[in-house]
């Protein structure tokens, strides 16, 4: 036993396992879970971007263009995404783009998309950025999340999902596939800098598979490369 492991076990701490995911057979309704504790709400941080976008696109005839200016308008790309609409904002995960939706979305459409999703009803006290993934926020279980992004045929979205794949955020996939990343304050005990996450869809067209992957302690960019290596998807 190394001394790290030690330390942990002497303070009652659970080493995380360093990568967690799950995924569900579209075309069977089968399941394969290595993910402890896949049952408890965690923070997913940008994942569930897709679903607010849902949420506000149920009350308004058309989706924003945002000007992104960078840090100073609350976005993590130091220099700004520019001009985008909601497709490009999905595959960037632009928080200026989001932070604009959160502000204007009716809770009650949240809710019910929620509903319809299988997602957790987000508390009326999240302010628009905690809905969006910065801080705690919004808390989902791992099985939930999975299962709402397997729902996902809204067109919009899955375009922006598919270029997030080919060139966003979750380039690093190296797939044809329809893909989201997240990064949330870390979960675990001991704590680290995070947790990546990515959500794939694959193939892109018909997907047949819905993976959902953690990795402790990285962003969600950094998690996409966790998504070969650990299944076969052929």
């Amino acid at each position: 036993m190394t001394r790290r492991h030690l330390l942990a076990a002497l303070l009652g701490a659970v080493q995380p396992e360093a990568v967690c995911w799950l995924t569900l057979d579209l075309l069977h309704g089968t399941k394969t879970v290595h993910w402890p504790g896949y049952s408890q709400p965690v923070s997913f941080g940008s994942l569930l971007k897709p679903f607010l976008a849902l949420a506000f696109a149920a009350t308004h005839s058309t989706l924003p263009r945002v000007t992104c200016r960078g840090e100073r308008d609350g976005c993590w790309r130091t220099h700004g995404h520019g001009e985008q609409d909601v497709v490009e904002a999905l595959a960037h995960s632009c928080n200026a783009y989001f932070l604009r939706l959160g502000g204007l979305i009716d809770r009650a459409a949240l809710d019910a998309t929620c509903l319809t999703y299988g997602l957790a009803l987000p508390a009326r006290s999240l302010r628009p950025e905690e809905l969006i993934g910065l801080g705690a926020g919004w808390r989902n279980s791992p099985m939930a999340v999975a299962q709402a992004f397997a729902r996902l045929t809204d067109t919009t979205v899955l375009r922006g999902m598919a270029q997030c794949a080919a060139s966003g955020t979750a380039k690093n996939v190296g797939l044809a596939c329809y893909a989201k990343t997240g990064t949330a304050p870390c979960s675990h005990t001991p704590r680290a800098s995070g947790d990546g996450y990515i959500a794939v869809l694959y193939p892109i067209g018909q997907p047949r598979k819905l993976l959902l992957l953690q990795h402790h302690g990285t962003t969600g960019a950094e998690a996409c490369r966790d998504v070969r290596q650990r299944l076969d998807w052929q």
